[in-house]
Parts: C-alpha cells; sequence; structure tokens
C-alpha cells in the first residue's frame, strides 16, 4: 500500500489523408487562429476551420506520466512532436508545425489539494534554443476566497496576425460576504507595453432562482486612451437571461 502511484502512458500514431489541393481561388478566413499545444498533438486534423484540412502522411508521439496521491492530489507530465513524413503541408512558419518536424510541446499540470492548482504548457524548438510559446496559471481556492493569475509569453508570428512578441498577466478574484451576495474583479496587463489592457470591479448575486451582476470596467482603446463602462446582467435559472451596458 503505497503512498503515491504512477502511471507513463506512451503514445504513437500514424494518420494519413488525401493531399491538399489549394489554389489562389480559395480564401482562408476561418482556419488562420492555431494553438498547437498537447491537447491537439493528436487531433486527425489540427487546422481550427474548414478552409484547410491537414493532409499528406504524418506521425505523432508522445509520452505522458501521472502521479496520483492518497488525499486526491496530483501531477501530470506530458510532452510530444509531430512530423510531416510525406505530402503537402500548408501550415505557416509560426504555427510550430511547419516543416518535417514540429516544435515540441509540452505540459505539465498540479494539482496540490482541493485549494489550489497549478498548470504550465509551452512549444519550444525542437533543438531546445527557444520557447516559442510559455503559459503558466496558477488558482486557489478558500472558504469566501477565490482567484487565479496567469501569464502568456507568446513568440511573434507575421502569418498569425502577431508582428511582435506579446507578454501578458491576468487574474480575477472573487469574495464571497455571504450566500447570495460577492465581490469580484479582474485585470490583464501587457507586460511589453506596460500597461493595463483590462480593468473590471463588480458586486454579484447569486441565488436558486437568479443569477445577477453589476460591473464597471475600464478598457484600452486603441488610441491609448480608456473606455469605461456599466455592465449589467441578469440571469432567470428557468426563464433566460439579459445583458446590457453603456459607455461612460
Amino acid at each position: 500500500h503505497g503512498i503515491a502511484q504512477g502511471v507513463l502512458t506512451p503514445v504513437f500514431q500514424m494518420i494519413a489523408s488525401p493531399a491538399e489541393r489549394y489554389d489562389g481561388d480559395h480564401g482562408n478566413e476561418d482556419s488562420i487562429t492555431l494553438n498547437f499545444d498537447t491537447s491537439s498533438l493528436f487531433l486527425s486534423d489540427r487546422f481550427t476551420g474548414a478552409d484547410r484540412y491537414e493532409g499528406g502522411l504524418r506521425s505523432n508521439a508522445g509520452l505522458s506520466y501521472t502521479l496520483m496521491g492518497e488525499g486526491g492530489g496530483f501531477i501530470r507530465a506530458s510532452a510530444g512532436e509531430s512530423f510531416h513524413v510525406a505530402g503537402e503541408n500548408s501550415f505557416a512558419v509560426g504555427s510550430g508545425l511547419d516543416g518535417t518536424s514540429s516544435d515540441l510541446v509540452a505540459a505539465l499540470a498540479i494539482q496540490f489539494n482541493d485549494h489550489a492548482t497549478f498548470g504550465y504548457q509551452a512549444r519550444i524548438e525542437e533543438d531546445l534554443s527557444r520557447a516559442n510559446v510559455q503559459e503558466a496559471s496558477l488558482g486557489l481556492t478558500f472558504d469566501r476566497i477565490s482567484g487565479s493569475l496567469s501569464y502568456a509569453d507568446v513568440s511573434a508570428a507575421d502569418n498569425y496576425g502577431r508582428p511582435n512578441a506579446e507578454r501578458q498577466v491576468w487574474g480575477d478574484a472573487t469574495y464571497k460576504l455571504d450566500d447570495a451576495w460577492s465581490l469580484f474583479g479582474s485585470f490583464r496587463y501587457d507586460i511589453e507595453g506596460n500597461d493595463f489592457m483590462e480593468k473590471s470591479v463588480g458586486i454579484g448575486f447569486n441565488c436558486d432562482c437568479m443569477n445577477a451582476r453589476l460591473a464597471l470596467s475600464e478598457d484600452r482603446t486603441d488610441s491609448g486612451g480608456s473606455d469605461f463602462r456599466v455592465m449589467l446582467g441578469v440571469e432567470l435559472r428557468t426563464i433566460g437571461g439579459v445583458s446590457g451596458g453603456f459607455k461612460l
């Protein structure tokens, strides 16, 4: 009878699809956004829309390890890579999937106990020379207070609408005044621009029959100014919800 139990899982996959055939008459509006990570490593088509599909012969390989404790806590680590063996590969530079071999993707999830969780994922050059994407998050939940804090560092990728590298940190928190009423707030901060992108505070009411939230938010505009808004949302459990607001 041990303190913890570990499970190691290797995965290997081969996928073959018809060759991609695109020309200038085919637009690409819904398949531009792409987030290649451990959650999409073994998908049969890693394009997000219908304008493109992943063709040719490719193989995917990965390894995951889970360590589970008796108290409900766990540590889960995974890593993998994709290889394009034959056929057309239309993934653009910056996707992590262009070329014959992809970037390495890895993830780590830790649940310390019922109150604290931590997650981390990364997309790294195959030779480990650079991390193209790094994301980390911490979640805390207690009797009256709950919240999360997240961080992202993403390299520039012109083909995906990021002419410059982006680094942001964001978070939210809720404080329960009693069983029904609570105060909440959130923010998003642009580290590269040294400025807040979003800030909001509000009050909420939640009971068996309805849920209501009143919030004041400040959003950064493209010109460098700020937009202030008041938002009110009400949801009745058996009827539906309505929300609206106005700019100050």
